[in-house]
């Protein structure tokens, strides 16, 4: 038996090789949120709308994205299970170094649309892949905390992301440089993976009962969706609402709230960073108190906060508000990541997948419809008349209020997903 196996339990998490693995996986999302975040929701909406003069297919080149990401991450993450995790890892962030630069001498919508449909099969191989990888280092009962790193990394992207790419695009006086960083940025996350993650990891205690790694097939994909129904109505929903204003957040600021790139990045600042440094906190209330209870706080929490922020243009009263969205969020998601990946033993990377296929299906056809909402479907109450530029954030409001109440009945009583582990 190797010495690995030899440790208590209760020892794993501070064994050196089990800690530099998850301290590189760590790292590894971190510089690839980053670099997402750049492209994603800092460097591309305004550059379509702004500098090629393609408003119109803002939506459009997000769903392709999208749609590229959602359809791959239920086979990718089965892949991971066959093939091993730090593959996966590797192409992920290959992929989108080479389309990120690209972006700046393509400029027909078609050719854009398969650049950003590359990147998300990119998104697609890393994603599900590093939360199963992450499952994968530690032990269940510390799971919840675990994932609250990936959140962390989330936070510091939508952070820093949008404050880089505005700052790099400021000072060139371009909007084509913040492409550039995020293309270096994923090289360095490529060698982050190659330095740091192991080729193998550790079986975990729930493996034992499916010891052989699954089939690559159809048929595995829709056996591990069937783990998790629940689960997938509730992200889809969720990223549907979600999605409808991924792709606006930015075009609001600098349209509505008169901000620049970089005005909009240092608003985002300060409220991220605190976030992010809660972020472990909130994700062992999840292990101490209770993940079901940690998502219904959460999700509760980001559904009253979003019913106030199409409503106000104070950039502090939106700060309160946004910030009563973010608590939820650090609180719900490393709970539910923790959740699902208990589910599935050796199909964790196919479970994980199709959870994350749900939440980009809801993503990819709630971010069109908002774009479409944006622009042309203004709120009428009566005699008043409201900007259709609140349209999309007040369905995202409407649609976390729908996932609060789905959350409450499908994990009432401490009631889990079927096949999680008590």
């Amino acid at each position: 038996m190797r010495a690995e196996q030899q440790i208590p339990r209760t020892q794993l998490l501070r064994h050196p090789s089990r800690r530099r693995t998850l301290l590189a996986l760590v790292a590894l999302a971190g510089v690839a949120e980053l670099a997402y975040a750049i492209v994603n929701f800092s460097a591309m909406p305004p550059y379509l709308r702004f500098e090629l003069g393609l408003g119109a297919w803002v939506g459009a080149v997000g769903a392709a994205f999208l749609l590229a990401e959602t359809v791959l991450k239920s086979p990718l993450g089965l892949l991971s299970d066959r093939f091993g995790r730090k593959r996966l890892l590797l192409v992920g962030p290959l992929i989108s170094a080479v389309t990120a630069p690209l972006t700046v001498v393509v400029h027909h919508p078609l050719g854009l649309l398969l650049l950003r449909a590359l990147d998300g099969a990119g998104a697609a191989a890393l994603w599900p892949t590093i939360f199963a990888a992450v499952a994968d280092a530690v032990e269940e009962k510390d799971r919840s905390t675990a994932m609250s790193l990936l959140n962390v990394t989330y936070l510091v992207g939508i952070a820093t992301g949008p404050l880089l790419g505005g700052v790099v695009n400021d000072l060139t006086g371009t909007r084509t440089a913040s492409f550039y960083l995020a293309g270096a940025l994923f090289l360095l996350a490529t060698l982050v993976c190659l330095a740091g993650v192991p080729a193998r990891f550790p079986p975990q205690p729930e493996h034992r009962d499916n010891p052989h790694p699954p089939h690559i097939s159809l048929r595995e994909m829709w056996e591990s969706a069937k783990m998790v129904p629940d689960t997938l109505l509730l992200g889809f929903i969720s990223f549907f609402g979600i999605g409808m204003v991924m792709l606006l957040v930015k075009l609001y600021a600098m349209e509505v709230l008169h901000l620049s790139e970089s005005g909009f990045g240092l608003l985002l600042l300060p409220p991220a960073v605190v976030f992010a440094l809660a972020s472990v906190p909130a994700g062992r209330v999840g292990d101490l108190w209770g993940r079901e209870r940690a998502m219904k706080l959460g999700v509760g929490l980001a559904m009253a906060g979003m019913w106030f922020i199409p409503f106000v243009h104070s950039y502090w009263v939106l700060l309160v508000c946004g910030s009563i969205v973010g608590v939820g969020y650090i609180l719900a998601i490393p709970a539910w990541m923790a959740l699902v990946s208990e589910i599935g033993g050796n199909r964790r990377g196919a479970v994980m997948g199709a959870v994350f296929t749900a939440q980009g299906v809801g993503a990819m056809l709630g971010a069109p419809l908002g774009a479409y909402l944006y622009d042309r479907v203004p709120i009428r109450l009566g005699s008043v008349e409201l900007s259709s530029h609140i349209t999309p954030f007040l369905g995202t409001a409407v649609a976390l209020t729908i996932s609060f109440f789905l959350t409450l009945w499908f994990f009432r009583d401490g009631r889990r997903p079927p096949g999680a582990a008590r």
